[in-house]
C-alpha cells in the first residue's frame, strides 16, 4: 500500500489517511506532517507530544506518521532543522564580511541566536524541559549533520591560513561551535561576563586558533 493513499486499514476498518486534500507526492506529506507537529509542540511543548497528537493535527491515523518517522525524536529533529533555517540565513551575511574570521564567526553566533530567540518554532523546542531532548535528538539525525555540522564546517575552510587550528578536522569544530550556540539559546551569558558576546570572545578564540608547539613555547620562554 502506498504511503499517499487517501485511506488505510486499522482494526479491520478503514480510516481517513489525508482528507480530501491528499498530498501529491512524499516531500509534501512529509512537510505537513512537520508542520502538524510545529503545532503540537506550539500548544504542549515536545516532551508532552505523542505521535497520536501529531497524527490527529495532520487529520491522519498514526501508521501514517509512522510511514514517514520512525519515532518523535526523528519528528523532533525534522522540525527543529527546518527552524533553523532562519537561523542560518540570519547568519550567513556576517561568514561575508571582510574581517578576520573569529570576528565572522562571533558575530554570525551573534545574529543566529537573535534569529533563534525570535523563532516561536525553536523556542517551542528549547524550553528547559524539552532543552536536553532536543539537543539529543537533532545531533543523533542525519539531517543535522549534512545541513548544520557540514554547512558551518565549510565555513571554517573559509578562514586563512594560521586562523584556525589544523590538528582537529572542521566537522570537529562547527559540532563543537554548534553544541555552544545551541545551549546559549535557552542560557544567554550573564551581564558579567558582557552577555552572549563576551562569553564567546573570552572562550572561542582560544578553542579554534592554531595550538602553539611545544618547542615554540619553550624557545619563546
Amino acid at each position: 500500500m502506498s504511503t499517499l493513499d487517501s485511506t488505510e486499514r486499522t482494526n479491520g476498518h478503514r480510516a481517513p489517511a489525508w482528507g480530501a486534500d491528499l498530498p501529491l507526492t512524499d516531500n509534501e506529506a512529509r512537510d505537513r506532517l512537520i508542520k502538524a507537529a510545529e503545532a503540537c509542540f506550539a500548544e504542549r511543548g515536545p516532551s508532552r507530544t505523542k505521535i497520536t497528537h501529531v497524527a490527529a493535527k495532520a487529520g491522519v491515523h498514526r501508521t501514517t506518521v509512522y510511514s514517514y518517522f520512525p519515532n518523535m525524536d526523528a519528528i523532533l529533529a525534522a522540525c527543529f532543522v527546518k527552524a533553523n533555517d532562519s537561523v542560518l540565513a540570519a547568519a550567513e551575511p556576517y561568514f561575508a564580511e571582510n574581517r578576520p574570521f573569529i570576528d565572522r564567526l562571533i558575530n554570525a553566533i551573534m545574529a543566529g541566536l537573535r534569529a533563534a530567540r525570535s523563532s516561536p518554532a525553536i523556542l517551542s523546542m528549547t524550553a528547559p524541559q524539552d532543552l536536553a531532548r532536543t539537543h539529543r535528538a537533532a545531533e543523533r539525525s542525519e539531517a543535522w549533520r549534512t545541513e548544520i555540522v557540514e554547512g558551518l564546517a565549510a565555513r571554517f575552510a573559509t578562514a586563512d591560513p594560521g586562523e584556525v587550528r589544523t590538528d582537529v578536522s572542521p566537522q570537529q569544530m562547527a559540532h563543537w561551535v554548534a553544541r555552544i550556540a545551541f545551549s546559549l539559546i535557552e542560557e544567554p551569558g550573564s551581564p558579567d561576563v558582557g552577555g552572549d558576546e563576551g562569553l564567546l570572545r573570552a572562550f572561542l578564540p582560544g578553542a579554534i586558533a592554531p595550538q602553539a608547539r611545544p618547542d615554540s613555547a619553550r624557545r619563546s620562554g
